[in-house]
């Protein structure tokens, strides 16, 4: 009983959650490849006595914010920049083998008895879990938890990369460590001005309050069930709005 019209993307996965995984696997391998190869591309043209913004530089600005490529005082040493620019080829083509075996090999449903590794065994049954129905609320919120526990993951791994490693300080044009900043006031008053923030430790308060409050909210949709009347308009939304939110929330930082 699909609706969905022809024009809409994943409306040729419906009912086949395998192919679905693939296809975003395979997008995540093209986004790995991209960062990889123009990483070793602008390390192989990289010329540090020029401002690379005058360079048309993307990656290595962003590896040098979070002091990857030069030494505490802000001078390039190239230190394991050419290692992260290999690692994500090497990723990509993990990912890339993840889509084929989706796309070719394994079963077109995870809940289908049918086809290779897609039998009744617990982990499998497991796997049908994370089926997304639309219809059903109870799975779009336990999906939806997952999601916000690794949204957190990754915030406290930025506020423990600033604050055993550093990261660069524009302020003092070097890379140092920084120790969040947990004030609740602080982070409150900045919810709606935080393009104006000028400190590093509010920052990472920011990002850490996040983390909290994204794995906190992960493990209530994952242990709870749809609160309230469940409606189309309000299932539409669910996803979308925990978006939101979450942007609102790293806005913060």
């Amino acid at each position: 009983n699909v609706t969905y019209g022809w024009w809409v993307g994943n409306s040729v996965v419906t009912n086949k959650s395998s192919r679905f995984i693939g296809s975003h696997v395979a997008h995540t391998g093209l986004i790995a490849f991209t960062a990889g190869a123009n990483t070793l591309w602008e390390l192989a043209r990289f010329n540090p006595d020029i401002p690379m913004g005058h360079q048309g530089m993307v990656s290595i600005p962003h590896l040098a914010s979070l002091g990857i490529g030069f030494d505490q005082a802000g001078a390039w040493t190239g230190q394991d920049v050419a290692f992260i620019g290999i690692f994500h080829l090497i990723c990509s083509f993990v990912y890339a083998l993840a889509g084929l075996l989706h796309s070719v090999v394994f079963s077109e449903d995870t809940q289908n008895s049918s086809g290779l590794f897609a039998d009744d065994r617990p982990e499998h049954r497991q796997a049908a879990r994370f089926k997304l129905e639309w219809d059903n609320p109870d799975n779009q919120t336990f999906i939806l938890g997952h999601h916000l526990v690794f949204f957190g993951v990754a915030n406290i791994w930025f506020v423990e990369w600033a604050r055993v490693h550093g990261i660069y300080d524009p302020a003092i044009e070097a890379i140092r460590q920084v120790n969040y900043n947990l004030d609740l006031t602080q982070i409150w008053n900045h919810q709606f001005d935080f393009i104006q923030i000028d400190s590093l430790e509010d920052v990472m308060g920011g990002h850490a309050f996040l983390a909290f409050f994204q794995i906190g909210g992960g493990a209530f949709h994952i242990a709870t069930k749809q609160i309230g009347t469940y409606t189309k308009f309000k299932g539409a939304g669910l996803l979308s709005a925990e978006a939101v939110l979450s942007w609102s929330l790293a806005g913060i930082g």
